[in-house]
């Protein structure tokens, strides 16, 4: 008995340990999640009416949802370079600072590398960064018919940092899960039916846990 738990044991624990080599390539599609907090870094955004002179802070929506498609070179066991696109959408919400409602979209293009500082280990743990462009279109539901709706869309620098692990079901899978904080300059704005002027910044930032199946070529 004492022989066979030590097998299990041993079995266990080195299940997993597949360390990635230079020139594998890797493909990932992640499922994303983030939550919705206050303030402008962790996701609202300010909105002004520069008409009036009015000031107000306002929610990106209900948390988002979305996915995630990757792909990574492997130029050594610690190091993958590569591209991602992700898109996500925040249902329509009411706003903290504003009663109306609001929600967006968020699509990022980004170019993306991995440092893995434990590479030969069952669960490797790494710090995923990336720069690159984000998508952002807001819109602000001023009626509850739908029929005052003021759409404000930019596209500018973005960014995340985080830390990840991941878990190697076998030679090729890899099961993975990742925190990061997202940036996203925003500024844009819309002139109302009234003539009133809205200007939405500085910019649109979250945090977001990503649920990513992995497979290694």
């Amino acid at each position: 008995m004492k022989k066979l738990l030590l097998t299990v044991v041993l079995l266990f624990s080195c299940l997993g340990l597949y360390a990635y080599e230079k020139g594998q390539v890797s493909i990932g599609l992640g499922a994303i999640y983030s939550p919705i907090e206050i303030g402008t870094d962790y996701g609202e955004v300010n909105v002004d009416n520069t008409t009036i002179g009015d000031s107000h802070d306002a929610k990106l929506g209900k948390p988002g949802w979305g996915g995630e498609l990757q792909a990574l070179y492997f130029l050594n066991p610690r190091v993958g370079v590569g591209l991602s696109f992700s898109d996500q959408y925040f249902a329509s919400d009411l706003s903290s600072g504003w009663y109306v409602h609001n929600h967006a979209r968020i699509q990022n293009y980004m170019a993306v590398g991995h440092i893995f500082l434990t590479p030969n280990s069952s669960f490797k743990l790494y710090i995923p960064l990336a720069i690159g462009a984000g998508h952002t279109v807001y819109t602000k539901d001023f009626s509850e018919k739908g029929d005052r709706k003021h759409h404000f869309s930019y596209t500018g620098f973005a960014y995340y940092a985080g830390v990840g692990v991941e878990k190697a079901l076998s030679s090729h899978w890899n099961l993975g899960l990742e925190a990061r904080y997202n940036g996203n300059r925003f500024h844009a704005s819309s002139t109302c039916r009234n003539g009133d002027h809205l200007t939405v910044y500085p910019r649109a930032n979250f945090f977001s846990l990503i649920l990513r199946a992995i497979y290694t070529l």
